[in-house]
């Protein structure tokens, strides 16, 4: 008898994360996996080609077998409906959600972030000169302001800005930050001076400037 646990995005297998004959190792595997499956800022959508809305579940199944019995999932309101396994090969014995932490580009570093490095290497980074920052968002962009300058992070659409806004906004809270000022969204009469700061700073076309997702 074959267990296998895998990594589906919406309902497409992604990646296999364990093959093998035994129910316990399998069982163990998935659990554990389960269980320290911890992030920050879970990625919700995909930008290849167009922003896509994406989950992602963790399976754990057997090889089929006549007496299997149906696997049943229960909603927010208590309600069960049964869960379709498209295979002729596999049945569904455990599936939970499962989270990939989103990354982020920062203008100005080469490689894109995840929510634990922005927080380390700019959010709570301290300079001599640098002893209050503030952080606001403005369309799909948070900006993070610093002695006179200030770093951008571009999201993938707005929703994700106000998400990752907030969960830094929380994180500070929670750890007792107190050099920094959380200011909310740019108001409207204030944006026309920042889309003109931030298009100096990066040579950013306006139109590039004022897209409110990373993709037309």
């Amino acid at each position: 008898m074959l267990y296998r646990i895998i990594i589906t995005q919406n309902g497409k297998k992604k990646k296999i994360l364990y093959e093998g004959s035994s129910e316990d190792t399998a069982k163990q595997k998935y659990f554990k996996i389960r269980d320290n499956n911890k992030v920050l800022f879970p990625k919700k959508s995909n930008a290849y080609k167009k922003i896509k809305n994406v989950t992602y579940e963790i399976l754990l199944l057997k090889e089929k077998e006549e007496k299997d019995i149906l696997f049943y999932e229960r909603d927010e309101l208590g309600r069960t409906s049964k869960v379709i396994v498209n295979s002729d090969k596999w049945s569904l014995i455990h599936k939970d959600e499962y989270f990939y932490e989103e990354k982020f580009t920062v203008f100005g570093y080469s490689s894109r972030m995840e929510t634990k490095e922005i927080l380390k290497k700019i959010v709570l980074k301290k300079t001599k000169e640098d002893k209050i920052k503030l952080i606001n968002y403005v369309l799909n962009k948070v900006l993070i302001h610093h002695n006179g300058d200030f770093d951008i992070i571009t999201c993938k659409n707005d929703k994700d800005a106000k998400r990752l806004y907030y969960t830094l906004k929380e994180f500070c809270e929670y750890n007792k930050v107190s050099n920094i000022i959380f200011a909310g969204m740019v108001g409207k009469k204030s944006r026309t001076n920042l889309y003109k700061r931030i298009t100096e700073k990066t040579g950013w076309s306006m139109n590039k400037t004022y897209r409110s997702t990373t993709r037309p």
